[in-house]
């Protein structure tokens, strides 16, 4: 595993084969790793904030070249935008993350067993000709926003926002008349659609038809009035 250096100051990823990655696993594994995590230890990265600010979303890319020289990336987020107060990844706090993402969980919950999936797709790590880990993107609990964002978090991330309070707001507005306004929103997004604002509109307005059947008009409108989007991002200007 390689890890590309991060122009995003206090922000950094720590690899097995540095001294300090044994001691950082242990720590927020709760043990020493055992035989359920060991295998994962090579395709893995510690992420650290040494900022002084807690950091609401981390991404981590992992870069690979498949037996046939071919290459393919993934990114794994860790998003808390939506309660930026409750952010793990506090000053001075680390974060495991495995290019595979059921022992990332493995290691949050620090629990006992992985579900069989993971040591399968091990094997397809351990295939790869090359593995790089970087930090694609962080986000501060203020919202300011950071990094090459090789996915487009950030505008993907404003779109959804956008589409919610656009939604939020729609349904306060309608009072009496909010269930039809959330059946649209239902309907309106083709069950195939890759349009981010459709499925963000469509997602909440599920979430919002569930309290309305439960509990009435009056109820829905108090969800509406309670919904959290991310908060917002932004990024600082250049110097």
């Amino acid at each position: 595993m390689k890890i590309a250096p991060t122009a995003i100051a206090g922000v950094d990823l720590i690899g097995s084969g540095e001294a300090s990655f044994a001691k950082s696993v242990e720590q927020l594994y709760g043990r020493a790793p055992d035989a359920i995590l060991l295998p994962a230890l090579p395709f893995s990265v510690v992420a650290r904030n040494r900022t002084p600010r807690a950091i609401a979303l981390l991404g981590v890319r992992f870069d690979m070249l498949n037996p046939q020289g071919k290459p393919y990336s993934v990114v794994h987020y860790a998003d808390t935008l939506r309660h930026p107060e409750k952010a793990a990844l506090q000053p001075g706090a680390s974060r495991f993350v495995c290019a595979e993402p059921l022992y990332t969980d493995l290691v949050l919950r620090r629990g006992a067993e992985v579900n069989a999936r993971g040591p399968m797709n091990l094997q397809a790590l351990r295939k790869a000709l090359q593995i790089r880990a970087s930090i694609d993107c962080v986000a501060w609990d203020n919202g300011e926003f950071a990094g090459p964002d090789s996915l487009g978090a950030f505008a993907r991330f404003a779109t959804e926002r956008d589409a919610e309070l656009a939604l939020v707001a729609e349904v306060l507005a309608a009072r009496d008349e909010a269930s039809a306004v959330i059946a649209r929103a239902i309907d309106s997004a083709p069950a195939l659609t890759r349009d981010r604002a459709l499925l963000a509109r469509r997602f909440l307005a599920k979430r919002l038809h569930e309290v309305l059947a439960e509990d009435g008009i009056a109820a829905l409108q108090e969800a509406a009035r309670a919904h959290r989007p991310r908060v917002a991002l932004w990024r600082s200007a250049p110097e």
